[in-house]
């Protein structure tokens, strides 16, 4: 009698034949694609792992590794602070502790920035000292307790800052210029007119939306506590004459065609450094502007 094997060939019993290559092919060429996706997906969570790395980097205030324009020096640029590694490769931060820590302690000379615990001041370090203490044309300087520079728009909180001190810069014709005027009823009024910077000239303007030169002056004296008259010639007449060589921070400059005062028909406020802030003429706006050879006030007047 014959016996019949009706089980399931092993595996070495099966039989070679044509069809079994092809079996082995589809296999293959499934097993590919599943391991392409495995190092897609390993790619992907290596990028994550990196953009990871990279934000935390950021968060301790270092940029990471990416195409960035080469700053012109190393230091503040206006936005963060810019600096090389060990391989010569520039970076930046945010942070002027991680700067520091990555520089040695060494900063530019340019000014920088950052938040200072009151609101109405910020702050600025310089290697050279080439910042010095009161007004420079648009904020006051002053140094903090720990010798680093500090700036605020607020002439109060300069005079806390510093008890009332200030330094001197220097203006045209020998004149001794304040970096803040001597007077702070003065101050304020010279603040006062900056503050309206970028408003409109209005014919006859008293404010606050647009000033001609008298009612600019008379507003920003007021605002110190100084009562001037409305128009330029009568407060020419309010003021004490004064000669370039004696010009200050809060001066009053006149204009006269025909060189008499009767003639004044534009006045504007000292600031110091040739500068003065004017409500000039229609069709411009609160500005300032210097003083030239070719445009110099015939009077000058301390209110």
């Amino acid at each position: 009698m014959t016996t019949v094997n009706t089980s399931a060939p092993d595996a070495a019993d099966e039989p070679t034949g044509q069809h079994a290559p092809a079996t082995d092919a589809r296999s293959a060429t499934a097993a590919r694609p599943a391991r392409a996706g495995r190092i897609r997906r390993g790619l992907g969570m290596a990028a994550v792992i990196a953009v990871g790395a990279g934000a935390i980097g950021l968060g301790t205030g270092v940029s990471p590794a990416v195409a960035e324009r080469a700053p012109a020096h190393a230091g503040w640029d206006g936005s963060r602070y810019w600096f090389k590694n060990s391989q010569g490769q520039w970076r930046w931060t945010s942070h002027y502790s991680v700067y520091v820590a990555r520089t040695g302690g060494a900063t530019s000379s340019s000014k920088s920035t950052s938040s200072s615990t009151s609101s109405s001041t910020s702050s600025s370090k310089s290697s050279n000292g080439g910042i010095k203490q009161g007004w420079d044309g648009s904020r006051y300087w002053f140094e903090n307790s720990k010798g680093e520079w500090r700036w605020t728009s607020h002439y109060d909180v300069y005079l806390q800052r510093t008890g009332g001190s200030s330094s001197s810069s220097g203006s045209s014709g020998g004149a001794s210029s304040g970096s803040v005027a001597e007077d702070r009823g003065v101050e304020a009024a010279v603040q006062y007119a900056l503050a309206q910077l970028g408003k409109p000239f209005r014919t006859a303007g008293n404010g606050p939306d647009g000033y001609d030169c008298s009612g600019l002056v008379q507003q920003s004296f007021r605002r110190g506590g100084i009562a001037l008259p409305r128009v330029a010639n009568d407060q020419y007449a309010a003021t004490t004459p004064i000669k370039a060589s004696q010009l200050r921070r809060g001066d009053l400059l006149f204009w006269s065609p025909d060189g008499t005062a009767r003639g004044i028909q534009h006045v504007a406020i000292y600031l110091g450094n040739n500068q003065y802030v004017e409500a000039a003429r229609p069709g411009t706006r609160v500005r300032i502007s210097g003083i030239s050879k070719g445009y110099y006030p015939a009077f000058m007047g301390r209110p």
